[in-house]
């Protein structure tokens, strides 16, 4: 559950935040303001169940908060702490459904009750709303479009290896081992004249050949869906051995044929298919999905109705599709520093590249492709060589000179070592930058009661969560410490030259006197007006 405190007595408010160990009872303090507008900014931007506020604060008062809560957020739980004098009055906000009234001052005991019981209504409603079993249902009714939509991401060489595996898993999908055959169908143009169908009608002869398929090829077992082209995907799985495999697609031929002509009775048109090569490797699938469009694509030359089987003279590379798969993963491990990673994956690259009987215009083919990998990652940060390397630069000259596998491994491992080591540095010196135009807003912007950790965030265009974590690990104190700590030295150093009270609250951002006194009497412990000059 998520909460925010509400109060504007600094001592106060700093005690119910870090008093109390809210994160052992599974709460997480959001953040803790001094007052309603401040409230407001962050329910703006933030998922909040839980609003803890004062009754009594400047600007906007817990009554004027819950109003605003009930109207735009009521979803969010509020509970009031309200002197002995006020309760009646707080007793008014009963029609915004405040949860609880507490009574101040409340013990850190009876305020963590209050919560813990709130936070398990606020679970029992949760459950009431996402019943197990609903969210079961809702699951089973959407799995259809989602593994449909992973099978078209799969087909559109969208997936590594670990990435399609873990699909499957989340999807609760097998996958058959062995041969992988795409077909891809499509219905012939509607000839002009035709009195059943016209041009527009496309969308609905296409759906109707997907129908067909799936009621054909059913007994094979195969995963048929539409593509984004309207055209129907047909993959196939079939057995290792050659006599299996000889039967199988002798069946399937048979399958296709039905098909034609199941099209051809039923609704008086003409379909054609494109059979793409038959494939052992499941990342080699989006490949053979292609050649099986490209196929389909000679109709246009040998006309409808016919059934074309992709050939081409040149074999795909499945080595390079392995070295692509690990390229995205050793790619990762530069950019997190991931040391351990990059050792492993550079040699998987360099070994499934220098294989035995790896030819020397093959060996160069793959040097240069580390030469591009390494530019790219570099480039992407907008740098040049030179720049993300260093020292190292004339070491990256030296792939033209490499002899040896175990030279080239060397070679590789050691930029990728270097370039890691340059966006560690750089994103460290990129936070110690944006650290020190956050502290300079603060002292221009110190004057501004509006001054928060939303408003700089959003003027220097940082995430507030991040900004939060990052401004309390190298500062050292929270956002709203910081900003205190500030206001209250310099209004010391501006009374102390004869400055008026009034004046100084001003100038450090308190547009009420009176509660800048208050401020100032519990930071220092003695009045504005007793400070000498």
């Amino acid at each position: 559950m998520r909460m925010l405190i509400v109060e504007d007595e600094h001592f106060v408010r700093e005690r119910m935040e870090k008093g109390i160990a809210w994160d052992e009872h599974g709460i997480e303090v959001v953040d803790a303001v001094g007052n309603g507008r401040a409230a407001m900014e962050i329910l703006q931007k933030e998922h909040l169940d839980l609003v803890l506020t004062d009754i009594r604060m400047p600007d906007m008062n817990g009554l004027e908060l819950a109003r605003e809560l009930h109207q735009r957020y009521p979803h969010i739980k509020i509970i009031i702490l309200t002197g002995y004098d006020d309760f009646e009055y707080a007793r008014e906000s009963i029609d915004y459904k405040v949860y609880k009234y507490l009574v101040k001052p409340v013990a850190n005991e009876l305020l963590l009750e209050a919560v813990l019981e709130l936070k398990k209504l606020h679970e029992t409603e949760l459950w009431e709303r996402h019943q197990l079993t609903l969210l079961e249902q809702r699951w089973q009714e959407q799995l259809p479009q989602l593994r449909e939509s992973m099978y078209k991401n799969w087909l559109n060489g969208q997936y590594a290896l670990w990435e399609l595996e873990k699909r499957c898993r989340d999807l609760n999908i097998s996958i058959k081992q062995g041969p992988l055959w795409p077909l891809v169908f499509d219905m012939d143009p509607i000839q002009a004249g035709n009195t059943r169908f016209h041009e527009q009608d496309r969308p609905l002869v296409q759906f109707s050949l997907l129908t067909i398929a799936r009621e054909v090829f059913m007994e094979l077992d195969p995963i048929i869906l539409q593509d984004d082209d309207g055209m129907t995907v047909v993959i196939l799985f079939g057995s290792h051995t050659q006599e299996e495999s000889g039967s199988w697609q002798s069946q399937v031929h048979q399958h296709i044929q039905t098909l034609l002509a199941t099209v051809k009775d039923c609704l008086k048109l003409t379909a054609s298919v494109g059979l793409g090569p038959v494939t052992d490797d499941t990342l080699m699938l989006p490949h053979a999905y292609k050649q099986s469009k490209q196929a389909l694509q000679e109709r246009i030359v040998l006309g409808n109705e016919t059934i074309v089987q992709f050939r081409d003279p040149s074999s795909f590379n499945v080595s390079l599709m392995f070295v692509q798969d690990i390229e995205k993963e050793l790619e990762m491990a530069i950019e997190t520093g991931n040391e351990a990673a990059i050792m492993a994956l550079s040699e998987k690259i360099i070994e499934s590249r220098f294989a035995n009987g790896a030819s020397a215009m093959e060996a160069k083919e793959a040097i240069f492709r580390m030469v591009c990998f390494l530019g790219k990652i570099v480039h992407s940060h907008g740098w040049f060589m030179s720049d993300a390397l260093g020292k190292d630069y004339a070491r990256f000259e030296q792939y033209p000179s490499l002899l040896t596998k175990e030279q080239v491994l060397e070679w590789f491992r050691q930029l990728s070592f270097s370039i890691s080591s340059t966006i560690a540095q750089r994103k460290q010196t990129g936070t110690q930058l944006m650290l020190k135009e956050i502290v300079q807003f603060i002292h221009e912007h110190i004057h501004e009661e509006e001054l928060s950790l939303y408003l700089v965030a959003d003027r220097l265009y940082v995430n507030y969560s991040y900004l939060s974590r990052i401004f309390k690990k190298l500062i050292g104190e929270s956002f709203s410490e910081y900003v205190l700590k500030l206001r209250m030295e310099k209004a010391k150093e501006l009374l102390a030259t004869g400055q008026l009270v009034y004046d100084t609250a001003a100038q450090v951002g308190f547009r009420h006197v009176n509660y800048f006194s208050k401020v100032f009497m519990k930071y220092w412990g003695v009045k504005p007006s007793e400070i000498k000059h």
